[in-house]
């Protein structure tokens, strides 16, 4: 009898309970699963260092906060995707790629337990407004002289009052940014601007000292962590790099992206230090033709 990962110390009824939930239960179980132990599937030197995310369209999704272990991850790619399929017992993913969060945002899947805008439309339809409100709609519509523009404001200030109403009847309360009716504590806007002012701020403070560890952006950008740090320290590698030619290991470009790679102040840079790190991001520095030809004639 086929046994469904992870149930391998489980008796006959729990491997039946699972199938008998349906394919997609089963295919959710195996993933999660399989992601579970990533440590044991890649060995706790790269686990310590990248993370898988979620599946997605038969894609592996990782987070790698590291440009360095980025390109580790794509050279490797052929042997993660077979060391993942050989642990899930079939053929669950087909390519690798890179996520810029290291936690999922998955979008639902059809059939899932969410409201439909159809379904939202008949809700706010449904709710009603007061007399107040109904008159105050009114006296904002008779302000318009054309009729038919007076209806449609008359119509939008209603359909906006129960949209809030509703928002209200099932627990929304104010952003405190913004004041927008939400679920939780900020809406995605104001939770977007602040993660970017957040990410500028630790920005700002790896360019005018590249070399700087956690504890140093810290004191300067309490919010931050490692991951963020990780982040946007790779980010500004790559950027810079991306710009950067492979033969010019003597411009201010190669000091700071071997400051930044390497987490070492300028006077202890060195030209070793340099040629070491343009090897290790060679895939991120623009290059040319000959170079690959080169190295290819060396590999032989």
């Amino acid at each position: 009898m086929r046994t469904t990962l992870g149930t391998a110390a489980a008796d006959a009824d729990v491997r039946a309970a699972i199938r008998r939930l349906g394919a997609k239960f089963e295919r959710d179980y195996i993933v999660h699963t399989t992601l579970g132990h990533w440590h044991d599937i890649m060995g706790e030197m790269v686990a310590r260092r990248v993370r898988a995310v979620y599946v997605k369209d038969r894609k592996l999704f990782l987070y790698a906060p590291d440009a360095v272990w980025k390109n580790e991850m794509r050279m490797s790619a052929p042997e993660i995707v077979q060391r993942v399929n050989h642990y899930a017992g079939s053929r669950m993913v087909c390519e690798i790629a890179f996520t810029r969060r290291a936690r999922a945002e998955i979008p639902d899947e059809e059939g899932a337990d969410t409201e439909t805008p159809a379904a939202y439309a008949r809700a706010v339809k449904k709710t009603g407004l007061s007399d107040a409100e109904i008159a105050r709609g009114a006296s904002i519509a008779d302000a318009a002289e054309d009729a038919e523009l007076g209806k449609r404001i008359r119509r939008a200030y209603q359909v906006s009052r129960k949209a809030r109403r509703l928002k209200e009847s099932r627990g929304y309360t104010p952003c405190p940014s913004c004041g927008r009716l939400i679920e939780g504590t900020h809406c995605h806007d104001c939770a977007r601007a602040q993660q970017r002012e957040l990410r500028r701020a630790v920005r700002r403070v790896l360019r005018a000292q590249p070399w700087a560890k956690l504890a140093d952006v810290v004191r300067e950008v309490p919010a931050c962590d490692a991951l963020l740090l990780g982040s946007e320290r790779a980010d500004l590698v790559r950027e810079i790099a991306n710009t950067t030619e492979y033969t010019d290991q003597t411009s201010d470009n190669a000091y700071m992206i071997t400051m930044l790679h390497r987490s070492i102040p300028r006077d202890q840079v060195t030209s070793k230090h340099i040629r070491l790190t343009f090897w290790e991001l060679r895939n991120e520095l623009v290059t040319t033709k000959e170079f690959w030809e080169e190295m290819k004639k060396r590999k032989v």
